[in-house]
């Protein structure tokens, strides 16, 4: 039973994998903004290493091994990132389609990680904002984001962004927060 199980979860994880490359394809405005000495761009997998091991330190996890194949072919379409004058991440916006979501035109923010050096400065608040403004060109109604009840930082952070609790999640339990992009068509 346990093949089975093992077999059908990796036949669904493939299945988000290529929705995900799909849909993601030429998403995203290329746009970059500069604040000080901190630069905030699209991500490229050159920073995928660097971010893996930044959310390991942040979230003590690693990133699930498809979404590292995914970011591994659409970091430019799905990751944000924040490097400093010498091009070292300082944080990062993971973002993914959910299949859940395909009938809303909504992309779900998944992480946002800001190192510890850096935290409380409002990168993160910048950063959601930035990133807002990558998909804020037509062709999405919103973004949607997800933060855990007793996770206060997550939940201030995003709803500085921007972003407003609209329901409840049940698992995990979770505030789901919403932003609404501008519609164009």
């Amino acid at each position: 039973m346990q093949i089975v199980h093992r077999i059908s979860e990796r036949i669904e994880k493939f299945s988000v994998y290529k929705y995900n490359l799909k849909r993601s394809r030429g998403i995203r405005n290329d746009y970059q903004m500069t604040d000080g000495d901190l630069t905030y761009k699209r991500g490229s997998v050159r920073y995928l290493k660097a971010v893996q091991n930044l959310h390991l330190e942040l979230f003590r996890a690693p990133l699930f091994n498809w979404l590292v194949w995914i970011y591994r072919f659409r970091a430019s379409q799905l990751m944000s990132v924040v490097v400093d004058k010498d091009d070292n991440l300082i944080a990062y916006d993971l973002f993914m389609f959910q299949p859940t979501e395909k009938d809303e035109k909504v992309i779900h923010e998944l992480y946002v990680g800001v190192a510890h050096k850096y935290q409380d400065k409002g990168i993160g608040v910048k950063l959601r904002k930035y990133s807002a403004q990558c998909y804020d060109n037509g062709y999405l109604d919103g973004i949607s984001t997800l933060a855990a009840y007793d996770n206060i930082k997550a939940l201030r952070t995003a709803q500085k962004a921007g972003f407003a609790i609209t329901k409840e999640s049940a698992k995990p339990r979770a505030h789901y927060l919403f932003k609404y992009l501008t519609r164009r068509y």
